[in-house]
């Protein structure tokens, strides 16, 4: 898996084929992460790093050194905040993301669905290619209803189970999260 792959299924499978205004859930693998404007990091060539700052309209002298360069990208790179390619795609076709916490794909009740699908192939697999494709569309029409159903309550009790120790009157005061968009380059 890559995100060009990810990119394409996203575009040409999901986005077409689910209602109006969806949210979708991604955790943090990298191929669903990739930013839209990744900000220059110490891999960057100083000339790399100048040219990124000079499209945000700062313009460091030519004589910086690689570190100044970077000291400079610091805050724009704050500022911008983590907008990823896969969410911009998203809300521009109208629907909305919501990333799990990293390392928390266990939130996910595809993660479960995938466990099943993976359980199917290994219990009947007579390890010939030639069989795996049909093996693979058997295990994927096997998965019903109540599948997904059973899949959503685990989620819900594991997240309680989790959240059960939390007090959340003290935390909600501290910590607020908006998902309304204001603009465009925040809009996921």
């Amino acid at each position: 898996m890559n995100h060009q792959v990810t990119e394409k299924w996203l575009r040409s499978q999901l986005l077409p084929n689910i209602p109006p205004e969806s949210v979708l859930v991604m955790d943090n693998a990298p191929y669903h992460s990739v930013k839209l404007d990744k900000p220059p990091t110490s891999r960057n060539t100083n000339r790399e790093i100048i040219s990124w700052l000079d499209s945000k309209g700062e313009n460091p002298p030519d004589n910086n050194t690689k570190a100044e360069s970077l000291e400079l990208a610091k805050p724009i790179a704050a500022s911008i905040g983590s907008v990823y390619v896969n969410d911009k795609i998203a809300c521009d076709n109208g629907h909305k993301v919501v990333r799990l916490p990293r390392y928390h794909c266990h939130y996910n009740a595809i993660e479960f669905i995938w466990g099943q699908i993976k359980g199917y192939v290994a219990k009947k697999n007579n390890f010939k290619m030639a069989d795996l494709k049909a093996l693979l569309h058997e295990a994927l029409n096997s998965v019903t209803q109540e599948n997904w159903s059973n899949a959503f309550r685990h989620v819900e009790t594991i997240i309680l189970n989790d959240t059960a120790n939390v007090s959340i009157n003290n935390f909600v005061e501290e910590f607020m999260i908006n998902i309304e968009y204001s603009d465009a380059r925040s809009c996921c």
